[in-house]
């Protein structure tokens, strides 16, 4: 796989070294309040609610089983660092529930590991990114990478699907995109499955590498329900295909978010595109990296990066301000809920109807100076919700 390639199917590519101050999350509005609530953590991603407690999947840092990645000029380093950890929102303590999940390092390029977290009919499921067909030779790799599994409560796992090997397979079948050129109607032979919702009978996957929404059974069978095939123009934008990360029910139906920044209202097996802007025509969804709806005909989208050229510092860009969007869809209406947060990343409503936020999803367990996090440490966030009737 091509370098460049490998740095637009996963989430994150090379920070630029000119960042000079650490984005602290500050409210969009006086009603909202963001406040950290735990620290610490080492690049969380899901978060997700089990009987009133909080969990959260910690995308680890990686492990000391190297290989080298075609086209990077680093290796990728795997191990069983990732985690899934309860997490006290009073304390902000946390335990590890599940421990020795596969972690894939890709040096400045982030980490892959346990991503999506969701709980249905007393499960929990946890989506572990990559495929085996990136990790060559690498146990773990290829016993682990790309799985959705069932949690449970004493510690244990077990294996629901090979999400990523599947998905993996069925991108075989397309041309690749040339590097550099624009390429419509083509896809990278790769999967990373990244979101997840568990549903009554089983769940939906959005997988970035492959540009899926998969269905998966509760006898652990994948259907592939629909497959964005959105190019950009500019191939040497970021990224310069769809990435799907998440997926929400709303009223209406099944939504699906980009890390594109693109929106997908999913009908049946075709979908189409939704554009959410605030009360001045303003676009409010960029990198989209997580999404949760609160019941009440509110969705809520987590953009991990902003707007403004990719990778590069204020006050020229706005790339490195992540916020958070909510979208009532009844009303149709959409604004900015927070705004100037750090590496935001997923979010769950609480059981005191507020919403939990991973942020830091880059940064590890203990901080280190200098960019990208500039000793920051992987944290969850708590926003304050209104909960009036008409809110």
């Amino acid at each position: 796989m091509e370098g460049c390639a490998l740095r637009r199917r996963h989430l994150f590519a090379l920070f630029a070294a000119g960042i000079v101050a650490v984005l602290l999350p500050i409210p969009a509005a006086a009603a909202t309040s963001v406040t950290p609530i735990a620290t610490g953590l080492d690049s969380p991603r899901g978060v997700a609610f089990y009987q009133g407690r909080l969990l959260v999947g910690e995308a680890g840092h990686g492990g000391a089983t190297c290989f080298k990645i075609p086209g990077l000029p680093f290796d990728g380093c795997a191990g069983n660092s990732s985690q899934i950890s309860w997490v006290n929102t009073t304390s902000g303590a946390h335990t590890v529930l599940v421990s020795g999940l596969f972690s894939l390092s890709l040096g400045p390029e982030g980490v892959l590991g346990v991503s999506g977290l969701s709980v249905s009919e007393g499960r929990i499921l946890a989506q572990i990114g990559s495929t085996p067909s990136e990790n060559p030779g690498v146990a773990i790799g290829q016993q682990q990478a790309g799985r959705l599994i069932s949690v449970h409560t004493n510690g244990t796992w077990t294996s629901v699907a090979p999400i990523g090997a599947t998905d993996f397979t069925y991108t075989t079948q397309f041309t690749e995109p040339t590097p550099g050129v624009y390429s419509p109607n083509t896809q990278e032979h790769d999967s990373n499955p990244y979101g997840v919702l568990a549903t009554e009978d089983g769940a939906y996957v959005a997988d970035a590498g492959s540009n899926t929404l998969d269905r998966v059974g509760e006898d652990g069978k994948t259907k592939i329900v629909i497959h964005d095939l959105w190019r950009d123009p500019n191939p040497n934008n970021f990224p310069s295909d769809a990435v799907p990360t998440c997926v929400v029910r709303g009223e209406h139906g099944l939504l699906v978010g980009e890390l594109s920044g693109r929106l997908l209202r999913v009908n049946g097996a075709s979908f189409s595109p939704l554009v959410l802007k605030d009360a001045a025509g303003n676009s409010l969804l960029t990198h989209v990296t997580g999404c949760t709806s609160d019941g009440r005909g509110n969705v809520y989208f987590v953009n991990m990066f902003g707007s403004g050229a990719p990778f590069t510092p204020p006050p020229t860009s706005n790339f490195f301000f992540g916020s958070v969007v909510q979208y009532n869809t009844e009303t149709g209406k959409a604004s900015v809920l927070a705004s100037h947060l750090m590496f935001p990343n997923m979010a769950a409503i609480g059981p005191d109807g507020n919403l939990y936020v991973s942020a830091g999803a880059i940064c590890g367990s203990t901080g280190v100076a200098g960019p990208p996090c500039f000793g920051a440490t992987g944290s969850v966030l708590r926003i304050t919700l209104p909960h009036g009737e008409n809110d």
